[in-house]
């Protein structure tokens, strides 16, 4: 028998109609993670389907959420550690949402709001499906604890990219049979190659018609690699004086890779812009697309973005960037922590304007076919669907 078909009268009507999910979130600020739930929230909100975003008193995600059209739940303490106080409010909190508003899927997408949804969800019984998110690569214990959360008060996990599906399905606390994998996305509209605003960036930054801009968009933190960026930069820089450096984001290490770049001799290439609300507009002045990252990447919005822009990228191996980046097609995918092949990466790139041309536009198809929030919300219905069918057998008080 075929266990991807619904059977029962409540499992048809479950794969039909529009479903009630919380999704929550620990963060307080915001990143990778946030956008995430805040997409997904609006997405599946367009899809007709009736989303509650749980979360902090005071994070971002409250006016972010509400602005998406979903709604919020901002009632969360989200403590880690022995903090039994806390525990007890927000399993309280989210068991009296559950007797409220009977949601069909609890979707948690960090490690706090997880232990606290599946407790709660327990200790009721398991009357809701329970879904987790996994984002990063980070290694997760063979303990009891994490052995029973994950096998038997969760129904279902998504993994944002393969390679965090493979380092799960390795271990013994979890099971992959109830387990898929599901991209990030982004809205190619926002992100269409526009020559106006290219223009109009590049002038503020100071670019030439003949500059040749290699970008980064990403935290300053190690994990993101911009160290070999730098040191790729300058073994290029006095053959290609055309060769610029635009570096987009904030972080804690700011100011030790602007002295990086004055060590190196390259510091009147670079610039730091530090953080930019209108990241899509500064995309617009790269060229070229970098993400040389050496920890905790999984399906990065970044790369994605600057793809659909039209810009060629190169990527580092590591992680899920290169299920995102197709090598020689859509850029080049290089040896994560390494120097010489990025900068050979950079060297073919710079010398040859149509080879530019040709991957950026194949940067852009490839996100517009594969990539995308809609694609993204849409198999994310599809796994919920699978895992209320799951629930159902495994749980016979849904008749």
């Amino acid at each position: 028998m075929d266990e991807s078909i619904p059977h029962t009268k409540a499992e048809r009507e479950l794969s039909e109609r529009p479903l009630r999910v919380l999704i929550t979130d620990p963060h307080l600020k915001g990143g990778g993670q946030v956008r995430y739930v805040v997409e997904l929230a609006r997405h599946l909100t367009r899809l007709g389907h009736h989303i509650t975003v749980g979360c902090k008193t005071d994070s971002v995600l409250a006016d972010m959420v509400r602005e998406a059209g979903a709604s919020v739940h901002n009632v969360f303490r989200y403590r880690g550690g022995a903090r039994p106080a806390a525990w007890w409010h927000d399993v309280r909190a989210l068991q009296q949402f559950i007797r409220d508003e009977k949601p069909d899927i609890l979707h948690a997408n960090g490690s706090q709001d997880h232990w606290v949804s599946a407790l709660a969800n327990q200790l009721m019984g398991h009357p809701v499906c329970m879904v987790r998110s996994r984002h990063n690569t980070y290694v997760v214990g063979e303990n009891w604890a994490n052995r029973k959360l994950n096998l038997d008060w969760t129904d279902y996990q998504i993994a944002v990219c393969k390679a965090v599906f493979d380092l799960r399905v390795t271990r013994p606390v979890f099971d992959p049979a109830r387990m898929c994998v599901i991209h990030n996305g982004v809205d190619p509209d926002l992100f269409l190659p526009d020559a106006p605003v290219r223009k109009r960036m590049r002038a503020e930054f100071g670019y030439a018609d003949e500059h040749i801009v290699f970008g980064i968009a990403a935290r300053l933190a190690e994990a993101k690699g911009h160290r070999f960026l730098f040191e790729a930069a300058a073994q290029l820089a006095k053959e290609f004086p055309q060769l610029r450096l635009l570096v987009l984001g904030q972080g804690v290490l700011e100011q030790s890779l602007k002295q990086r770049a004055r060590d190196l001799g390259i510091a009147p290439i670079v610039q730091f812009p530090g953080f930019r609300n209108d990241i899509a507009a500064c995309m617009q002045a790269f060229d070229v697309g970098v993400q040389p990252s050496i920890d905790c990447e999984a399906s990065s919005f970044s790369v994605m973005e600057q793809m659909a822009t039209g810009k060629p990228i190169i990527t580092s191996d590591h992680g899920g960037t290169k299920e995102i980046v197709r090598d020689g097609a859509d850029g080049f995918v290089v040896p994560q922590g390494t120097v010489e092949p990025l900068a050979m990466a950079m060297r073919r790139l710079l010398v040859d304007a149509s080879l530019r041309d040709s991957m950026g536009a194949s940067a852009r198809r490839r996100v517009a076919e594969s990539f995308t929030l809609t694609l993204l919300a849409q198999r994310t219905v599809e796994a919920y669907r699978a895992a209320l069918a799951l629930h159902s057998r495994d749980h016979r008080h849904i008749a």
